[in-house]
């Protein structure tokens, strides 16, 4: 009886011990990278760069920033970010104005980063793009999604950290033909590719393509590709992604609005030879789902208007194939009729029970939101940690039903005038211990210092 009782008091204590663990963020430091990169980031005239970090550990981290620039390297700049709590930094208060800028962020300890910019591009487009950094380098990197048809401008942004110079191959996939062309980079240094001009030159006869991308560098790069755009000579603005690294069969996208405003798009790259049988689940907020197929033929590009399929509502989307791709979803909007822009985000490759964003605002003129898929056939409780720019710290928790998307308002949260960043925690229903599995975006719209409207999106660092 005693060895009983015992081994139940030890199994009491250790499923405790792991919910608190789970739900105070001061009592475990999270286990997160200590490097973060960025390929693009420009201080020319018009542009407004950030760094956002996080740090949910308890204890005060030091972080060095290094710029690589179309004219080398600059830096490091140290920062202190204290714990639980969020840092921004201005890039340009650091670097010149009239700079193309890469970045390196290394902390003593774990921290999430991201790069927002805000921007009024060539005197004649606003708006503003985020995209959540990346830990290291890799010499292959995917883009489903792009375009050089009038109303879009696309560029192609490479950072080669390294110590030697780089000969960089992109690779051009339309829907109907692939071209391939190469450029060299120096060291330590950011480069940059028009992709309009080089879509121009290669199909002398058809500039205006719709185009997905390949970039490779043996030796290990980073690559973003901006786009800036006045869609359907209508709403303009600018948005951006990281390249994927690695096409599979299975992907996950929490965000999805098709609305009168608001325009959903999903893009799908098939850089291999077999044509790629593809299912589309949409999933609602109330639990509905939809499917349909779809064959993207091999080294092509194809893209689905969202709105014909589902027209109005929220969804999330789950993606399978039967062949290696990669997948994106693009949307174009008018924010309550008042802001307009785009944002696009890439599909994550796998739903886990932890999740961290480093940026977020409810500042005036700046609305946030979470984004949340449950694509398990069971509900699960979720917990939001807010960690505001000082310290301050709110929680909140709910549930999410069985294949159903969820919104959660930031802003009706945590009140007005907060930079907050997030630390995002899913169990399911059937244990308070047991970890679930979830897929997190977070859309912000705004008016940037009152006069640049738009809004962006990011996926959060899963755990």
């Amino acid at each position: 009886m005693r060895k009983t009782v015992s081994l139940y008091t030890i199994f009491v204590l250790v499923s405790l011990s792991w919910f608190i663990l789970a739900v105070n963020p001061c009592v475990a430091d999270p286990d997160l990278p200590t490097t973060w990169y960025f390929a693009e980031g420009t201080t020319r005239e018009g542009f407004f760069e950030y760094i956002s970090m996080q740090n949910p550990g308890s204890e005060e981290t030091e972080v060095n920033i290094t710029y690589m620039t179309n004219l080398g390297e600059m830096g490091p700049y140290t920062h202190i970010i204290p714990p639980v709590s969020r840092g921004t930094v201005l890039v340009n208060v650091y670097m010149d104005e009239g700079l193309d800028v890469s970045v390196r962020v290394e902390s003593e300890r774990g921290i999430v980063a991201e790069r927002p910019i805000y921007f009024t591009y060539k005197d004649k487009w606003k708006g503003g793009h985020v995209v959540l950094g990346v830990n290291s380098t890799n010499e292959e990197w995917y883009f489903a999604e792009g375009t050089t048809r009038p109303g879009f401008e696309e560029w192609l942004c490479i950072q080669n950290p390294q110590d030697d110079s780089q000969r960089v191959t992109v690779t051009y996939y339309t829907t109907s033909a692939v071209e391939v062309k190469s450029y060299d980079i120096a060291p330590r240094h950011r480069f940059t590719i028009d992709v309009n001009t080089e879509v121009a030159e290669l199909w002398l006869d058809e500039p205006y393509q719709d185009v997905s991308l390949k970039v490779e560098g043996a030796e290990g790069i980073i690559a973003e590709r901006p786009m800036y755009f006045q869609y359907e000579d209508d709403w303009e603005g600018g948005h951006i992604v990281l390249g994927e690294t690695d096409p599979g069969r299975n992907w996950y996208l929490a965000e999805g609005y098709c609305q009168w405003n608001f325009d959903t798009w999903l893009c799908f790259l098939n850089p291999g030879l077999e044509t790629a049988q593809v299912i589309i689940e949409y999933r609602r907020s109330d639990g509905y789902t939809n499917s349909q197929t779809l064959n993207v033929p091999g080294y092509s590009r194809q893209t689905v208007d969202v709105n014909a399929v589902m027209g109005q509502g929220e969804f999330s989307f789950q993606v399978t194939s039967d062949q290696d791709i990669v997948v994106e979803r693009p949307i174009y909007f008018d924010y309550n009729y008042v802001w307009e822009g785009g944002h696009d985000n890439m599909a994550v490759a796998q739903a886990t029970d932890e999740w961290y964003l480093a940026e977020g605002a409810t500042w005036h003129g700046i609305e946030t939101y979470l984004c949340i898929l449950n694509p398990l056939d069971v509900s699960q409780n979720v917990v939001v940690e807010y960690l505001m720019e000082n310290g301050g710290y709110e929680q909140v928790e709910f549930t999410i039903p069985p294949e159903s998307r969820y919104t959660r308002d930031v802003n009706a949260d945590v009140g007005a005038d907060h930079n907050v960043s997030f630390r995002i925690k899913a169990f399911k229903n059937t244990s308070p211990i047991e970890p679930g599995e979830i897929v997190v975006e977070r859309p912000m719209y705004f008016l940037y210092g009152g006069s640049l409207p738009g809004g962006h999106v990011a996926s959060g660092y899963g755990e």
